[in-house]
Parts: structure tokens; sequence; C-alpha cells
């Protein structure tokens, strides 16, 4: 499984619209010999072009190999007939998509993550961990299967989390920009903190746990700014901030690598394992309720099994590689 990870600096917003309104093009079927030749002047005139370019000649690949998302047949065939110069990047993945035939929900779900994650400024695969460093100095770490995108301008700077995990410990900032993070569910101001933020799966809300300073946060349609406080985490959604209390120690160990566990249930700790696996990893109700505490390595899958199986009376069950079951042990 692959471990915490530098990334290559972000690509900027206008490039990769850029890039994209090329792959559009040259997708539609007519693109002439001419702007053949623009093209490739383009990917030479700069590291950059080059780059998004072959970031972005990877999602008709990625598009094939997911054709189970794409279950209309306009949405399988948009590639084929889209052809697509303006610089909205949602916009031309609704395209390619399909011309939005799978609507909002699709393009938010979770099927959608590989595109999204494609077009980010930084993110992480499934079992991979990403720190980087801003211009600023803020600093990010991206857990398993997160994506980010950094908008910075001359009066702000807003960080994006499109999906998963990210731990930021914020930057002095020598234009005292303010620094924000947008989620799905809120607007969220640090003063002068570090913090960590989760989107959660199905749409259940934004975690966000503080370790030092504060948080201000702002959610649409509700007066006020709830602040939420170090040594506290709490949850952010439609009816506004809940769920207060001391913040976990062990909840960023992923930081360094580890699933620390005081006390846990097997079938919450194999829950949070399976988001560093590939393919398909189960807790038998049987076991579901036994309890176990250490700290388990996430580089290293197979001992974490051994290290369960030697503490715990289960048994590790593979179906395949990539489908693992979390038994009781049988007696002989």
């Amino acid at each position: 499984m692959p471990s915490a990870k530098h990334a290559e600096p972000p690509i900027s917003a206008r490039v990769r619209d850029q890039a994209l309104a090329w792959l559009s093009l040259t997708q539609s079927g007519d693109i002439s010999e001419a702007e053949l030749q623009q093209l490739q002047r383009w990917r030479q005139s700069d590291s950059e072009h080059e780059r998004a370019w072959q970031r972005m000649a990877r999602l008709p690949g990625m598009l094939h190999n997911h054709a189970q998302v794409l279950d209309n047949p306009v949405a399988r065939s948009a590639l084929q007939h889209t052809r697509y110069v303006s610089g909205d990047r949602r916009q031309v993945l609704k395209l390619l998509f399909g011309v939005g035939v799978l609507g909002a929900a699709a393009w938010r779900g979770k099927d959608s993550h590989w595109v999204q994650g494609e077009l980010a400024d930084l993110s992480t695969a499934t079992g991979e961990r990403l720190q980087h460093t801003l211009a600023d100095g803020t600093r990010l770490w991206l857990n398993t299967g997160s994506a980010v995108d950094i908008r910075f301008s001359a009066n702000e700077r807003l960080i994006v989390l499109r999906f998963g995990e990210v731990d930021i410990l914020t930057g002095n900032d020598p234009a005292r920009r303010p620094l924000r993070v947008q989620t799905a569910d809120a607007l969220l101001q640090p003063l002068g903190t570090r913090f960590c933020v989760r989107c959660d799966e199905a749409g259940s809300g934004t975690r966000l746990a503080v370790s030092s300073g504060r948080v201000a946060v702002s959610i649409p349609g509700r007066p006020g700014q709830p602040v939420v406080e170090a040594g506290t985490q709490a949850l952010i959604d439609s009816r506004g901030v809940s769920h207060v209390r001391p913040a976990d120690p062990g909840s960023t160990a992923w930081i360094d690598g580890f699933i620390v566990a005081e006390r846990m249930r097997l079938e919450d700790f194999v829950a949070q394992l399976a988001r560093y696996r590939r393919g398909i990893l189960r807790c038998d109700p049987a076991v579901a309720d036994l309890q176990l505490t250490g700290s388990y390595p996430l580089d290293d899958p197979e001992r974490i099994f051994s290290l369960l199986q030697d503490s715990l009376p289960v048994s590790v069950q593979r179906r395949t590689r990539y489908w693992v079951t979390v038994t009781p042990r049988r007696v002989a």
C-alpha cells in the first residue's frame, strides 16, 4: 500500500481549463490539421501545459475503463460528439458524462470521485496519503481518497475540499489574506490554527476537528458564525454545528501512517481500515462487537490482519485478494 508522498505543484485553473477545452476538441472528431499543430505548440510552450495535457488525456481511457458509470447510450457517445471551448470545468465533465444526462447527483456521487480526483489540484487514490506545502507556507496532509483545489487570489486564500479528508496547518501570509476552506456544507475560516476537515460519504455532513486555535463556521442560509474551539470536534450540516465534543486524539494518526484504536469495536476498526484498501473488506456481525486497542500500521495491511488474528478470536478469510472478511475463528 503506498505511503505518504509529496505532490507536484498544482496546475493553475486557467491551464487546466485550456487542457480540458483541447481534450474536448480532439475528441469531437472534427479537429483540423491547423488546430492539431496549435495544440502541439501549446503543449510545447510550457511544461505546465504538457503536465495538464497528460493528466486530461487520460480521461477518455478512464471513461472506457469505468463504462459501468455511463449507463445511458447518449452518455457513452458524449466523448465522440462533444466540442467544448468554455472555461467551466464542471460543465465540461457533465458533457463528458453525456451532456448532463447523469445529472448533479451522479456528478457528486461516489462513482465520480475518479474523475474529480483527476481534475483536482491535489488528490490521493485509495491507500495513498500526501503532504504538500502551499506558496504561503500553509501545510496540507491529504488522507486516502481525497481531493482539494487551491484557489489563491489577491484577496483570499481558498482551499476547496472536493471529497475526503485534509489536515491543515495554516501559514503566515505576508499579504494577510484570509484563509478559508470550503466544503459542500460550509465555509470554514481558521483563526491561526491547525485543524482537520473530513467530508463524510453519502452527504452526511462535514466533520471538523480543531487541534489548536479556533475555526469560525459559516453555513449557507443560517445566520451567525459559530466557533469550534481547540481540542474539540463537531459535525456540520445544513442544520448547523452539532455533536460538539472533545476531539479524538487518535483521529489524525493517519498522518503518521497508523490507525490508533482505544477500545474500538472491531466493526468500526474494519470500516476505518477499508478506507485504505481497494476492494471489499467486511466484518462478520458475529465478531462486530469485539474490542481492540493498539496502533496499526496503514502501510502493512497483512501485518494488521496477523495482529487481529493473534489478539482476537477471529480469522481473516480471503475470497480473492480484493474480497476479505473478518470472521469468527473456527474451533478445530
